[in-house]
């Protein structure tokens, strides 16, 4: 009852947003086949300006046909939502982190593990082989198809009050999260003092000084204007943190062969484009932040945060699965 009383209101909000046009990123010209994509980044994110490019690629390869409308910066809801209204049929399409698609699907606690990747190569070559599809069709059951993987990227830690080199700096410091238990237990097992929060609402309890501190890619840290209201960044590269590309099944399925083919083809390459985009941003955000103190750890003082989170492994397989977690790990050579 309760999901349909869900399903009724996130329809409803949808269709007064697309009736009035409010806050949607104005099309070209009104397609036969729409998809509805809907985010919590910026318009300036590496996703958004993937999901313009995949508007594009779909026109053209398609005679203006198939096309996207694209409610951005959490019009529709935070990443949580986002993924519910994927469920519902609510939203056709939209991209989000993987910490919060781990509590529809469990295998994508396996993302959460400490240090896992050592470079963007690496996490590709899994994240598009046999263990990244075997992770992307966990969420068939729920009622969701996993496309691809477009880049969030490294993250990083960030605060507002010091320079952060050790695991004792942060003692005490109040840190958001991600809706994530793994994160929580991670940061909590650091020293921190971690609670979650949509992302959504991140900016304001930064401002207020809800948390000290956060952590995240530089460059959404950058889209996000957090560099106003933090002004350190320790480069800890603790997580790669990809962006599932979602779609709703019936969205999918309603397409022709033809249209299926042209959909995948343009997909391809806007997965192409995000990453290419990704792998400038951060130094980009980073030169486009001079206010902000940038920390580089050296090898000692990364292994002193690896060290004290490598118990957190035991507690991804709990979650995740023991035979993936270790299959994973071992295509990262961590094992």
């Amino acid at each position: 009852m309760f999901h349909g009383i869900f399903r009724s209101f996130r329809s409803g909000l949808l269709a007064a947003a697309v009736v009035t046009g409010l806050g949607a990123v104005p099309a070209l010209a009104d397609p036969q086949i729409v998809f509805r994509a809907a985010h919590a980044g910026a318009t300036t994110s590496t996703g958004h300006l993937a999901l313009e490019f995949l508007d594009r690629e779909l026109r053209e390869k398609s005679g203006d046909r198939i096309g996207l409308e694209i409610f951005p910066g959490a019009q529709l809801g935070g990443e949580r939502e986002a993924i519910e209204n994927i469920q519902f049929g609510n939203i056709d399409l939209t991209f989000v982190s993987s910490a919060p698609v781990a509590s529809f699907a469990p295998a994508f606690y396996a993302f959460d593990i400490p240090f896992l990747f050592s470079d963007r190569a690496q996490a590709y070559e899994i994240l598009d082989g046999e263990i990244g599809q075997e992770i992307l069709a966990t969420l068939e059951p729920v009622g969701i198809v996993g496309l691809t993987y477009w880049e969030n990227g490294f993250r990083q830690l960030t605060n507002s009050k010091k320079v952060i080199r050790t695991p004792e700096d942060l003692a005490g410091m109040k840190m958001r999260t991600m809706e994530n238990e793994i994160h929580i237990a991670a940061w909590r097992t650091i020293g921190a003092n971690p609670a979650p929060l949509a992302f959504n609402e991140l900016f304001t309890a930064l401002q207020q000084g809800t948390f000290d501190a956060q952590e995240g890619p530089i460059n959404l840290f950058h889209d996000m204007r957090f560099n106003e209201v933090q002004h350190f960044v320790t480069k800890t590269n603790h997580i790669y943190s990809p962006w599932p590309v979602l779609a709703n099944p019936d969205k999918l399925a309603s397409l022709s062969p033809e249209d299926r083919a042209i959909f995948d083809a343009a997909l391809a390459l806007a997965t192409d484009y995000q990453r290419g985009l990704a792998k400038e941003a951060d130094d980009k955000a980073e030169a486009a932040m001079p206010e902000v103190t940038f920390t580089e750890l050296s090898p000692a003082e990364l292994e002193a945060f690896a060290a004290r989170v490598a118990p957190i492994t035991d507690l991804v397989r709990q979650k995740a699965g023991d035979d993936l977690v270790t299959r994973l790990l071992a295509a990262a050579g961590k094992i």
